[in-house]
């Protein structure tokens, strides 16, 4: 096709893994994960999927690059629809659930708003496949609640945690918070945030954004002087970049790096350049 200067498009590559179904490609799961993952990073979902079916042998890695696959690539429900075959409901299959394929199960049905499906998910894992609980699935659960609105639920659902909930449970709680403009809420999270990391300054700075976002400017201002009062500053955001394994940090205004003379004048020209 090359030397008859035809170029091939997507059409003679899923013909060309129709054709490799005849050959051994089916039953070799590394090269079909890898074969699988390279699609699904190239936005290219529905042959990636073609891949998958042509698999005469799947195992819980290939069903995870494929649930990873469609989430990378905001395909969501059709997330939903790989974890529903991919044991709960073809369980005489004996299909090998682990606990990433739960994770994106749970992150997919966050997106699509099927939070009940998620919530299924959850009991069946626990209740028929005996999976422990982990972190990362109540971080799920938070989510998903989040998503649908019910930060009651969310709070009572971190607070029978069997395990003490982390900074990033709660600081995705407190995210919710601010999106849906619940203070109270807000201010107990951050006490419990506060409790774990004392000296961090991000907690505050939430709660005093959150205050703001509803018009609650005096609230703001007492979380300010509550961060002078305990000496907290905010930590100024900065940029980095590596260069020859060594890692430079830049700050909005800041002159402090030891090549700042370089750097204003190679900016200084490129400004020059852009501009005429």
């Amino acid at each position: 096709m090359r030397l008859a200067r035809v170029e091939p498009n997507h059409i003679t590559f899923v013909t060309l893994l129709s054709g490799c179904a005849e050959f051994p490609l089916k039953e070799d799961v590394m090269v079909g994960t890898a074969l699988l993952e390279m699609y699904a990073k190239g936005e290219r979902v529905e042959v990636a999927k073609l891949v998958f079916d042509l698999m005469r042998v799947k195992n819980s890695v290939l069903w995870n690059t494929m649930i990873d696959g469609c989430i990378r690539n905001r395909e969501f429900e059709k997330a939903v629809e790989i974890i529903r075959l991919c044991g709960f409901d073809r369980m005489q299959n004996r299909i090998l659930v682990s606990w990433n394929s739960i994770i994106g199960g749970f992150a997919a049905n966050g997106f699509a708003g099927l939070v009940d499906d998620g919530l299924c998910y959850f009991d069946i894992m626990k209740r028929v496949y005996r999976i422990s609980t982990r972190i990362e699935h109540f971080g799920c659960i938070v989510d998903l609640y989040s998503r649908s609105w019910e930060l009651k639920e969310v709070w009572n659902v971190v607070q029978n945690m069997p395990m003490k909930p982390n900074e990033v449970v709660l600081g995705s709680l407190l995210a919710a918070c601010r999106n849906h403009g619940d203070i109270r809420l807000a201010k107990r999270i951050v006490k419990n945030l506060v409790a774990l990391d004392p000296g961090s300054d991000s907690n505050y700075v939430l709660l005093s954004n959150i205050y703001a976002a509803v018009g609650r400017w005096e609230g703001a201002s007492k979380v300010r002087r509550r961060m002078k009062a305990l000496v907290i500053r905010k930590k100024p955001g900065f940029s980095s970049i590596e260069i020859y394994g060594c890692v430079h940090e830049f700050v909005a205004g800041d002159k402090s790096h030891r090549e700042k003379d370089c750097i204003y004048a190679t900016l200084e020209l490129l400004t020059f350049d852009l501009m005429s």
